[in-house]
């Protein structure tokens, strides 16, 4: 069976307010669905193309996908970029289009308070950026170096499909002859992601003000405002 996964990664308590907004977007939810649905003895293949999203979105996708007896094999088709590109490694085997990219990068939040509270948001970044690097490893086995694989995040490191591979990151190029080395909340690692507080802003507003024929499509108004601010 094969399942796209488009668009940001969210949690499961998010994705219906990118719906909403018509951003594409799949959570773990999306990951237990596929698994429950999946023919017996068939492969499950997970299309994927996405800028990221949620850090802990991904880790719960990539543990669910490690942890299942459904042979799994992701295609990266376009981009795998930031959680994108971790959670993609708890599949059986990774293979990338000769068109696509993988980008990997620091996760990101944003904090507020004194001293301590940043301190804090500090200490979790890191935290988090090691347990990103411990997926990373695993894949690679030795391939890639974990000290290269954390300049790699600080760097913020895109990825040809020939990088990915010679990295251990992937385990094939799809449509090539060369064969496959594997058989059958508001943390963010993620690339210019719409602004979820904004889409939220947004919505409520519109639930006080109802729109008239005479009155400007607000969710037009609030999306192109949403992408002046993208990047």
């Amino acid at each position: 069976m094969r399942v796209p996964l488009n668009g940001i990664v969210a949690s499961d308590e998010d994705v219906w307010i990118y719906d909403y907004f018509g951003y594409k977007a799949f959570s773990p939810q999306t990951i237990r669905d596929a698994i429950a649905q999946n023919p017996a003895d068939e492969e499950l293949v997970l299309e994927l193309n996405s800028p990221g999203g949620s850090v802990f979105a991904g880790a719960e996708i990539y543990t669910l996908l490690k942890n299942t007896s459904v042979t799994t094999r992701a295609e990266i088709q376009s981009l795998a970029a930031s959680a994108a590109s971790y959670l993609c490694l708890g599949c059986d085997s990774v293979e990338i289009s000769p068109v696509a990219q993988m980008m990997i990068h620091l996760p990101t939040t944003v904090t507020a308070g004194d001293k301590t509270a940043h301190q804090r948001s500090i200490q979790m970044l890191d935290t988090t950026r090691e347990s990103i690097l411990n997926a990373y490893e695993l894949k690679v086995k030795g391939k890639t170096q974990r000290a290269e694989l954390r300049r790699m995040m600080s760097a913020e490191t895109w990825l040809t499909a020939q990088d990915a591979l010679d990295k251990g990151l992937v385990d094939g190029i799809l449509f090539t002859e060369q064969e496959s080395t594997i058989s059958p909340a508001n943390v963010m690692n993620a690339f210019g992601l719409p602004d979820l507080a904004a889409l939220r802003k947004a919505y409520m507003k519109a639930q006080e003000q109802p729109q008239t024929e005479q009155e400007p499509d607000w969710q037009l108004q609030a999306r192109l405002e949403l992408e002046k601010n993208r990047f």
